[in-house]
């Protein structure tokens, strides 16, 4: 009841977290994304397309072509 009713208080609403700080004074941007709604997070369209790509390789046990073929499926990645 009362983290309720001080979550809608001005001061502690506009509060940025101490992360959200920190990173931002180091010049980067902090997303918090809502907990299990995957279509909505960005890193799992970019896992879900190294695993498509990743599955088109041939099939190996040798570690060697496992690390290839990982670090081929993440670059395959587009960043835009």
């Amino acid at each position: 009841m009362l983290m309720c009713l001080l979550s809608k208080q001005d001061d502690f609403h506009f509060q940025k977290s101490l992360l959200e700080q920190k990173l931002k004074a180091k010049g980067h941007m902090c997303v918090f994304l809502p907990k299990f709604h995957c279509e909505l997070n960005f890193i799992e369209q970019c896992w879900g397309r190294a695993k498509s790509v990743y599955r088109t390789y041939p099939p190996s046990s040798r570690e060697e072509d496992l690390e290839s073929n990982t670090l081929k499926a993440l670059a395959s990645i587009p960043l835009s």
